[in-house]
């Protein structure tokens, strides 16, 4: 039975003095399999179909009742099922899978379950989608595994999260077309945070939560919000700043924009990452956490300031917090109960990072069997696990008595305050129309790609720019289009500023768009070499070397990078770019846009800097090429 039950339907009502209250009360309620109620002239879903108002049911409740009334009517197994978060993801042609895959993959074979088992076997209804497909497509695959999830015994909806999607070409670790609006967000947050326009990034929170919400998607596995006071971590461009209060304040800002306020508006969730702040890894990389200047309190800075400010979830991290434990952040007593919940107060929900479960080998969990390790994170404080698709261990270790009920129903309750806050219960369906119309709005498109040209950092200029798009030719006096070589850009967007030419020494201004490419360590590396590619210099020296004014902009994609000397010898002007399209460098370089970023972190001077500085420690490496906030403008 399919029934669109809209407010409108109470207009009617409004007649009556009494009545009229409750009417404005009235959210929207839509139902497609179970049967909807009418009380007092209100309604509400039958989620168990038992014909009768449910506490969980009924929207006037406070939310913590309704939450202690649905887990009182639970199953073992369904409690289980909350506790759990893995990955489906939406096809490009929008079909939900029917059945479950053997899938060939270079680990060997692999089952890859469809979401009716999922959904209704093994009672999942957290579910990361990393999934790109076109935003009609998109909110029809996220309505029919909501349907799949209302049919269930107890009707509990699906929350949906995602990683980032809202890059100028790509969004993090999602891949394909770019069908959200674009912002210098690729890989995280440094582009924003370069703008130091804290409106600028309420707005953004306020637009990915509108789009996400469009087609389904209701939580964002995000900001990563990890101070990067080791130049060599892999995953800094993920991240705001080396400064933590800037990283607090930008975190504050983009969750007053994005955060659910009730549950009748477009708000979504916030995972916070990675607890409790990866920056400091030993050498920038590998395992370890490390605290050498015993700066552990300057990395949560961010976090309390989340929390604060309305973050209902964070997710812990893979490494060791080395002279503080022996075993990974989310198998630590210390890390989670110690510090996260009793020092920080911190009662929302616990996630583990994708495939946490698989990262014990090298530490005192390592003995341990899969029953051991959910058992180890459970009674660390952990409340769900990324990835995983097996929530009949935590059945098991119940029947064991191995972990109490009681335990399991304290993370049940922490994770079923989210699709209450979210308004699930009372509409988790989306109009599919509608979010053509949403996602990369005028609105949308034109705030995104303000905040990419407020991103861009101009490090040097000899006075060569801006550069301008007509030229006076010096035998004739008329005037010409400038000409223009590029490399690592799209040459149609540059003809839109002037004449391309294939040859250097043909051309009036020489632009070349690299990657600051690096060796930055990541899970299982370390003591990397961040130089600059010598390839790269070595093909900036040949365009350069012709004669040509020669402006180079930098891609951050991963770690920071050590700069040359030659490069600023070399080069007419140098621009540190966030994952900005071609048009936003080509305005500021031909003058349509006055450069006003300014650098989130500080870029160092040599790899003995690097070497020498203490990972846990911001602003430490010696005579810095560029200091923190640095930035050029015309």
């Amino acid at each position: 039975m399919r029934r669109r039950l809209l407010v409108a339907f109470f207009v009617g009502l409004l007649l009556c003095a009494s009545v009229s209250v409750l009417a404005q009360e009235q959210p929207v309620v839509e139902s497609r399999v179970k049967p909807i109620l009418e009380i007092d002239g209100l309604l509400f879903r039958d989620l168990n179909a038992n014909g009768e108002l449910d506490p969980y049911e009924d929207w006037r409740l406070p939310i913590d009742e309704r939450v202690d009334n649905l887990v009182s009517l639970m199953t073992l197994e369904e409690k289980a099922g909350q506790m759990v978060h893995p990955n489906i993801t939406v096809p490009l042609d929008g079909v939900v899978q029917k059945e479950d895959i053997i899938t060939q993959t270079q680990r060997g074979e692999r089952l890859s379950y469809s979401p009716y088992t999922l959904i209704v076997d093994k009672h999942i209804t957290n579910i990361l989608n990393n999934g790109v497909a076109p935003p009609a497509t998109f909110a029809a695959w996220s309505n029919a595994l909501q349907e799949i999830a209302e049919g269930t015994r107890l009707g509990i909806p699906i929350v949906f999260s995602t990683d980032p999607r809202h890059g100028a070409t790509l969004g993090a670790h999602v891949r394909g077309t770019q069908y959200f609006s674009q912002w210098p967000s690729r890989e995280g947050q440094y582009g924003l945070a370069a703008t130091r326009n804290l409106d600028l990034v309420r707005e953004f929170g306020r637009v990915v939560a509108k789009e996400y919400r469009a087609v389904g998607l209701h939580m964002i596995l995000g900001p990563q919000i990890d101070v990067t006071t080791d130049p060599r971590w892999g995953r800094n461009a993920g991240c705001w700043s080396e400064d933590a209060h800037l990283t607090a304040e930008m975190t504050v800002a983009f969750l007053d924009g994005a955060k659910v306020k009730d549950p009748k508006d477009e708000g979504i969730l916030a995972m916070v990452k990675h607890w409790p702040g990866s920056g400091p890894h030993e050498d920038g990389g590998g395992y370890y956490l490390v605290y050498p200047g015993d700066n552990l309190d300057y990395h949560l800075i961010p976090f309390e300031a989340a929390f604060q400010a309305g973050a209902t979830a964070t997710m812990s991290y893979y490494s060791v917090m080395k002279d503080y434990d022996t075993v990974p952040i989310s198998y630590s007593d210390f890390a989670v109960n110690q510090l996260l919940r009793d020092k920080l107060q911190f009662d929302g929900v616990v996630c583990t990072d994708w495939g946490v479960l698989g990262f014990a080998a090298y530490d005192d969990a390592a003995e341990l069997d899969i029953a051991g390790r959910y058992a180890m994170c459970i009674n660390a404080g952990v409340d769900q696990f990324g990835a995983q698709t097996d929530p009949e261990v935590i059945v098991q270790l119940v029947r064991d008595g191995v972990i109490s009920e009681d335990r399991i129903n304290e993370s049940v309750k922490r994770i079923l305050r989210q699709p209450f806050m979210l308004g699930l219960f009372e509409n988790p369906y989306v109009d599919t129309m509608a979010a053509a119309n949403i996602l990369q709005s005028a609105e949308h498109q034109a705030l995104g790609y303000q905040a990419q040209l407020e991103s861009i950092v101009m490090l040097s200029n000899d006075g060569t720019l801006p550069f301008a798009e007509v030229r006076i030719d010096a035998e004739t006096g008329a005037a010409r289009k400038t000409r223009i070589f590029v490399s690592g850009m799209e040459p149609k967007i540059a003809s839109l500023y002037g004449e391309i030419v294939d040859d250097p020494t043909e051309a009036d201004i020489a632009i070349m768009r690299v990657a600051a490419v690096s060796g930055g360590g990541g899970m299982g590396g370390g003591g990397s070499d961040i130089k600059f590619p010598a390839e790269t210099m070595a093909l900036i020296s040949a365009v350069a070397g012709t004669g040509v004014p020669t402006v180079v902009g930098i891609d951050i994609s991963s770690s920071l990078v050590v700069l040359p000397e030659e490069l600023f010898e070399q080069s007419a002007g140098t621009f540190v770019l966030f994952d900005v399209l071609d048009n936003a460098l080509l305005d500021v370089v031909f003058g349509r846009f006055n450069p006003v970023g300014r650098l989130p972190f500080e870029l160092p001077s040599s790899m003995e800097a690097v070497e020498a500085q203490l990972e846990d420690v911001p602003f430490d490496t010696v005579d810095p090429l560029f200091e923190y906030g640095f930035g050029l403008s015309y």
